[in-house]
């Protein structure tokens, strides 16, 4: 019998599998042989992986006794990265088992997205808030991306490690940039591009069967410029499908496009308001509507500052401005083309708190020329941290549709209702649902496992 000095479980799990080795021509049972020559050495083998000690495999990792005790509550992130990078900190699965609860937030920016993280001290370390920024770049891979959020967070987490027994064991260095590390983004007087940022992207697919065929095409381009008091964007899109189905009666063909451009210019006016103008063209198949062309101008009002965007907004929108339609048949109020004056208004409220988050937003729009022409929207979603593992959510909408001035005067066939080729008429719209998740067990978040 050999052994092999790591440790007392590996000794006797080598020294088994050699004697399963040396074994001649395999076990033998009372019904005949059980396994041959090979197979056992192949179990043998198996076996002394099997029996590798858990002390081993917990020795390489680093000690985080004492170590500062943190939620991590963001969206984005990669846990797993973030698990295996940031080794001084322990990981817990919910908010009242931590010191510090870090929320990430993020909205889009003009070249990327900007991400907050805030710091929020718990326990011994209450009132012991920071927050920090950082701007990705759209060109950046999502590898440069978490890597830039880990570094923002072992910075925020010295504020909190420098008063817990680990302090003396951190080391903190600096050094040239590596090689394939992401350079500081551009500031405005050497941005070349001067803040635009350009994006393209198109799909093609085809599929069938022996009764049926599919194919689709998507496309779309895109111009956007974000500065502190400018934005301009300009979108074009597309989207073709084209189904062909053999039934009984003989072959069913199923056409639907539609086409959208839209571009909209935003003046920063202060902390609380903003103006907007905004002109689109546009078509649909399944609205009836060849083309739609719309200008609107508009204004918006932000109860809170557009600094705590990422955190919290209260924002009362109104647009005003007309819309002129095409069809592609003959409405219910007989027209193949008109003209209307129409106005929008809109509220929403954004909250995203360490309790939760929460979003409600009201929207209302009608038509100048006749008010009982007009859809009245409310959507709302919430989740929110009850006790210790135990979270509620939910998210609602209702409608009441009194605009559809679209409609099709030709009665749509029995195919064309069930694959719903065109909108059909409905006074309103509703959809609601709701769940928990209740999680409960080690508080500890660190280990990463990848295998499988």
């Amino acid at each position: 019998m050999s052994s092999l000095a790591v440790g007392r479980d590996w000794s006797v799990s080598v020294g088994i599998c050699s004697c399963l080795v040396s074994i001649p021509g395999g076990l033998k049972w009372s019904g005949g042989e059980l396994f041959s020559s090979r197979l056992l050495l192949w179990l043998a083998v198996w076996l002394c992986f099997m029996s590798t000690p858990n002390e081993a495999y917990e020795q390489e990792q680093p000690s985080r006794e004492n170590a500062l005790l943190v939620f991590l509550d963001c969206d984005r992130c990669d846990f797993d990265y973030l698990r295996q990078e940031i080794l001084f900190v322990n990981y817990v699965r919910d908010r009242n088992d931590g010191q510090v609860h870090v929320l990430v937030t993020d909205e889009p920016s003009g070249g990327g997205r900007r991400y907050t993280i805030d710091f929020i001290g718990l326990a011994g370390f209450a009132d012991r808030d920071v927050s920090y920024s950082y701007s990705a770049s759209n060109t950046d891979t999502d590898d440069e991306t978490r890597a830039g959020l880990a570094q923002v967070l072992r910075v925020g987490f010295l504020h909190y490690v420098i008063e817990t027994p680990l302090a003396g064991q951190i080391e903190i260095g600096t050094g040239e940039r590596e090689l394939g590390q992401r350079a500081i983004m551009a500031q405005p007087e050497d941005d070349p591009w001067d803040f635009w940022v350009f994006r393209f992207s198109s799909s093609a697919r085809a599929s069938g069967e022996d009764t049926r065929k599919e194919r689709r095409f998507n496309g779309s381009a895109s111009a956007n410029r974000t500065t502190e008091k400018w934005i301009i964007k300009a979108e074009i899109s597309t989207a073709f499908r084209e189904n062909v189905t053999e039934l009984s009666s003989g072959l069913f063909k199923d056409v639907r496009s539609s086409y959208d451009v839209d571009a909209q210019i935003v003046r920063s006016l202060g902390e609380h308001w903003g103006a907007s103008i905004r002109g689109g063209l546009s078509g649909s198949t399944y609205l009836n509507q060849d083309q739609l062309r719309s200008f609107l101008s508009g204004i918006e009002f932000n109860v809170f500052p557009y600094s705590e965007y990422s955190r919290r907004s209260l924002t009362l929108n109104y647009q005003v401005g007309s819309e002129s339609f095409d069809y592609d048949r003959e409405t219910i109020f007989g027209k193949l083309e008109e003209t209307r004056g129409v106005q929008e208004l809109e509220s929403t409220f954004d909250v995203e708190q360490p309790w939760g988050d929460s979003r409600i937003r009201f929207r209302y729009k009608s038509y100048l020329d006749d008010f009982n022409k007009y859809n009245l929207s409310l959507y709302g979603n919430l989740s929110f941290r009850i006790v210790r593992g135990l979270s509620v959510f939910t998210n609602a909408s209702t409608s009441l549709v009194r605009d559809q001035i679209y409609l099709t005067v030709e009665d749509l066939s029995d195919e064309e209702i069930l694959i719903q080729r065109r909108q059909l008429a409905t006074d309103s719209r509703y959809r609601i649902s709701l769940g928990f998740s209740y999680t409960f067990g080690s508080i500890f978040n660190n280990v990463v496992n990848p295998r499988f």
